[in-house]
């Protein structure tokens, strides 16, 4: 017989270690009635999540666990894991599905993939929604990497992607647990909310002790929306309305942000030699980025700790031949509130943020990066 009930899907992130099997447990075990399906990813041929909760005894007839060897949630999705989401469904034996996705894979593949699955199903007899992605943050590991330490490295991760991963689940959550508070002092949970802060403007931030979080944090929450919480890291916000990022929650620790604009173009030898030097005060960067190697591209720059990225992002619409640009213009009409005579929408919009970082120093820095540019030399 066919289930017209929604079934609601939340995600787990989190580096290795946060706690998020723990948490897991506490769903398996509510005392509530919720009928939970829990999906483990992780990477290796041994799923030592999926085996460690069977062993607790958590599983029982309200509760299923289904582990995924196979590789990364996003790359299996398409047959795996979407057919074990329609079983799910379809059976109407379960109100929710639990994804844990691996501690070492980016949140922002995995949900856009889960969520486009999702409006897929709308339509269907068992509809799906993609309710709340849930970021575990073990408080005392956190901590320690912001402030220097070293205790988030393992064998097979690096120094530079353990804070790229973990300012990226931050970044891209619905609800953040700031798990293990026993680890660390109440004036430390409020510096670490305030880093929170400092990344996420959205999230709703929960306490939790050996992952003992209110199921109504988790479970039906309604929070969800892939543009929303794409949108909710703190650097986008801030290139549109730096004026409006003066928290005093997060200037009392010596975190700020700041927008580096310039209608020049890097040189991006100078610019990759500069990154190199760059003090660990700077926790994050990202925004667009002119080079002078190639002035009709628009790079994206992103700076996580110390792993930088440049990729490409488009031609600037000024690039454009006359009658196409003209098309474009009509289109977009909002580029011309920032077009420059000259350089047109080329330019150079770079977000920073950082513990006690040294401003002046850092935009004198950037500024012997750039080289100076004519409309001739394209």
């Amino acid at each position: 017989m066919p289930n017209n009930k929604q079934v609601k899907i939340v995600m787990l992130t989190g580096y290795l270690g946060a706690g998020k099997t723990t948490l897991l447990n506490h769903i398996l075990t509510n005392e509530e009635g919720i009928r939970a399906a829990i999906i483990v990813n992780d990477i290796g041929e041994v799923n030592v999540d999926a085996d460690y909760i069977a062993k607790t005894g958590a599983v029982t007839q309200t509760a299923d666990i289904i582990p995924m060897t196979n590789g990364c949630i996003c790359c299996t999705l398409s047959d795996d894991l979407s057919r074990q989401l329609r079983n799910i469904a379809d059976s109407g034996d379960f109100d929710y599905i639990i994804i844990e996705a691996s501690g070492i894979c980016e949140p922002i593949p995995i949900a856009y993939t889960i969520s486009a699955f999702c409006d897929q199903s709308k339509d269907s007899n068992a509809p799906l929604d993609l309710d709340n992605i849930v970021a575990v943050v073990d408080c005392a590991r956190m901590y320690d990497e912001f402030n220097g330490g070293k205790a988030l490295l393992g064998d097979n991760i690096d120094e530079d992607d353990i804070e790229s991963l973990l300012i990226q689940q931050i970044e891209f959550c619905t609800t953040l647990v700031l798990n293990k508070t026993d680890k660390v002092t109440p004036e430390q949970i409020a510096e670490l909310k305030a880093i929170v802060r400092s990344l996420q403007k959205n999230a709703v931030i929960v306490e939790a002790d050996h992952g003992n979080v209110p199921m109504d944090q988790l479970l039906d929450t309604g929070r969800f929306s892939f543009d929303k919480a794409y949108n909710s890291a703190a650097w986008i916000d801030a290139m549109d309305h730096p004026e409006e990022h003066e928290d005093p929650e997060v200037l009392e620790y010596g975190i700020s942000t700041f927008v580096y604009a310039r209608r020049k173009p890097f040189d991006i030898d100078a610019l990759s030699d500069f990154v190199t030097t760059w003090p660990d005060s700077v926790i994050r960067s990202k925004g667009m980025l002119w080079a002078s190697q190639d002035p009709d591209m628009c790079y994206v720059f992103e700076q996580a700790g110390k792993q930088v990225t440049l990729s490409e992002n488009g031609l600037f619409i000024a690039s454009a031949p006359d009658e196409e640009r003209e098309q474009l213009i009509r289109d977009n009409p909002e580029v011309m509130d920032d077009w420059d005579p000259t350089c047109g929408d080329r330019q150079t919009k770079l977000c920073f943020i950082g513990r006690n970082m040294d401003k002046d120093a850092l935009v004198a820095g950037l500024d012997k990066c750039l080289v100076d540019w004519e409309p001739d030399q394209e």
